[in-house]
């Protein structure tokens, strides 16, 4: 049982009272186990008596720093087959209103279903948003 003095040469600092004291290791540990896919930070705060947001702090020390002079890149893949959350849209009445296409650059943004819309380049940017709000069924 600790009496919150730490041994001598030992190197820790004594806990202040009523403060318990974590090595490095099990703080490793601890933040492993909170790191696990489905398992609330907040659970495992109270299994070891600690606050969540001294868990979170921790979980960002022990973050390991991403080397800058590594690239990284996402995962992508190209296939012909269709995407299946956009099969299911149901597809637009044959009534839709047809985009003409310019030559000239702008902004272009495509909509649910692959619809695409353009805008010049100086657009208001309030009424584009706007405008792709209503197209999407957004409401006003």
């Amino acid at each position: 049982m600790s009496n919150g003095v730490a041994p001598p040469g030992s190197g820790a600092r004594p806990a202040a009272a009523g403060r318990r004291s974590f090595s490095e290791s099990e703080k490793r540990r601890i933040v492993e186990e909170a790191s696990q896919f489905g398992v609330p930070v907040s659970a495992v705060a109270r299994r070891y008596k600690i606050g969540p947001r001294l868990l979170y702090r921790w979980i960002e020390d022990f973050k390991p720093t991403p080397d800058p002079t590594i690239p990284t890149f996402a995962s992508i893949e190209v296939t012909d087959a269709p995407d299946p959350a956009v099969a299911a849209v149901p597809s637009m009445p044959s009534s839709a209103p047809v985009i003409v296409e310019r030559p000239t650059p702008g902004i272009e943004v495509e909509l649910i279903g692959g619809r695409r819309v353009r805008f010049e380049r100086d657009a208001d940017p309030e009424t584009v948003r706007r405008l792709i709000t209503l197209l999407e069924g957004g409401g006003p």
